[in-house]
């Protein structure tokens, strides 16, 4: 067990100067008064700092509760999607997320090595060059100064299924954490992180991905609709090394003040990156940053991206394609489309690129609009009332940000009943 000395009483500040991806939030949001700050186990982050800080609390549970922990994912999963996870429990690892501790339960049948650990946490600006970044790893490092490791090495042809369910109750006024994944070279695994909860949180997870491996993601954020007020910053880095495949379908349910910035980031030649988005605000404002990142030739990423707005909900999308000199022969796509359902609802689109070599081909796009009147008219010639016709198209829009997933898999049919489930959440008279 290793235990982590924090010398300084004081938290990062945030600075002053602009960036340009922070320009339509204000990051002061997410920089608590240093005396309201709590860590991950709920005690004062500033007090705690004067003593020796142990790491997370990691303990294995009995997995004969395992049937009972998927159960407790049904408001966010549907029905649907946790028997088909009951099918195939012989290769579930599930991990529950809470206040300073991490509880696993894991299947008896699984064959893969699965290794759980805690680690210093290494403070690391998920945008490149962000000074902003830097002191909000600062601040978490401050309040979760160890991170959660998880190190896969699938055996055969067994594909582990990790299932980590991230502070997912709302009793807690803070919270913060980070995971790591390691993905071992050859391996291959499905992973689902269901985050949400507090009225304050700082999410960070970082995946690594050795060469030939392969892992499908699926990246739920709930947050509870009684939660109007809250303030949410969710982190993620993807570092793919040569030949890695990486296939990730993103289902967002944001309330409040929510943030996302998520970089993928090229590390080894011929890896591949596919990415499906679905957000689906209903209040609040959603500022959404996916960055691909690509340090080395012949890499291929692909961001397809769709939010859905209703009420007086307002989403920000500043996508940033980044090809670094040495990343010739890349290929680099970013797509992204909004739909409106009320007057009042608001996007802001800027798609970014930052290019550097010649040879490379790289496409990005945004549209936004409302439903067509049209294919309203043309579903209602067809028996469809109104009401009916609305909800089918907006479920078919959202629908295509999981086309990358493998169709019938069992991730597949997690991410399509929990899109049910957030795409329930919309007024019903769209």
């Amino acid at each position: 067990m290793t235990i982590d000395n924090l010398d300084s009483q004081k938290l990062a500040l945030c600075p002053t100067y602009p960036e340009e991806s922070w320009r339509k939030t204000n990051p002061e949001n997410f920089f608590l008064p240093q005396n309201e700050v709590l860590n991950f186990q709920g005690n004062s982050a500033i007090e705690a700092g004067r003593n020796k800080f142990l790491p997370w609390k990691v303990s294995y549970r009995n997995s004969d509760q395992l049937i009972e922990k998927l159960n407790s994912l049904k408001s966010i999963l549907g029905d649907s999607a946790v028997s088909a996870l009951e099918n195939e429990m012989e290769r579930i690892v599930y991990i529950d997320i809470g206040h300073g501790c991490a509880d696993i339960y894991m299947s008896k049948n699984i064959k893969s090595i699965i290794e759980f650990s805690s680690s210093p946490f290494e403070v690391e600006s998920i945008a490149p060059n962000s000074d902003i970044g830097f002191a909000l790893a600062s601040r978490l490092k401050s309040s979760s100064p160890h991170e959660i490791v998880v190190k896969i090495e699938s055996k055969g042809s067994e594909t582990p299924f990790v299932i980590v369910s991230n502070q997912l109750s709302p009793n807690f006024s803070q919270t913060y954490s980070s995971l790591k994944i390691v993905l071992s070279k050859s391996s291959q695994a499905d992973f689902t992180l269901i985050e949400g909860g507090a009225s304050f949180f700082i999410h960070r997870h970082s995946i690594i991905l050795q060469e030939n491996a392969k892992l499908n993601q699926l990246w739920i954020h709930h947050s509870n609709q009684e939660n109007k007020s809250s303030v949410s910053l969710l982190e993620r880095v993807v570092k793919l090394f040569e030949n890695a495949k990486f296939n990730d379908a993103q289902i967002m349910f944001p309330q409040g003040n929510a943030r996302v910035t998520s970089n993928i980031v090229f590390e080894g030649e011929r890896s591949q990156a596919k990415s499906g988005v679905a957000v689906i605000a209903t209040t609040g404002k959603f500022d959404y940053e996916p960055i691909q990142h690509h340090k080395v030739p012949n890499g291929n990423s692909n961001l397809n991206l769709k939010m859905i707005l209703s009420g007086r909900a307002k989403s920000i999308f500043q996508g940033l394609v980044k090809i670094e000199k040495n990343a010739p022969k890349t290929f680099a796509f970013q797509n992204n489309k909004n739909l409106l359902l009320s007057k009042n609802a608001r996007v802001d689109a800027s798609p970014r690129l930052e290019i550097l070599p010649n040879d490379v081909i790289c496409k990005h796009g945004s549209a936004t609009g409302e439903l067509d009147s049209k294919q309203l008219y043309y579903m209602s010639t067809r028996g469809f009332s109104l009401q009916e016709a609305r909800k089918l198209i907006v479920k078919s829009f959202a629908a295509e940000s999981l086309n990358n997933l493998e169709s019938e898999s069992l991730i597949s049919v997690l991410a399509e009943n929990s899109l049910d489930v957030a795409l329930s959440k919309l007024p019903q008279d769209i």
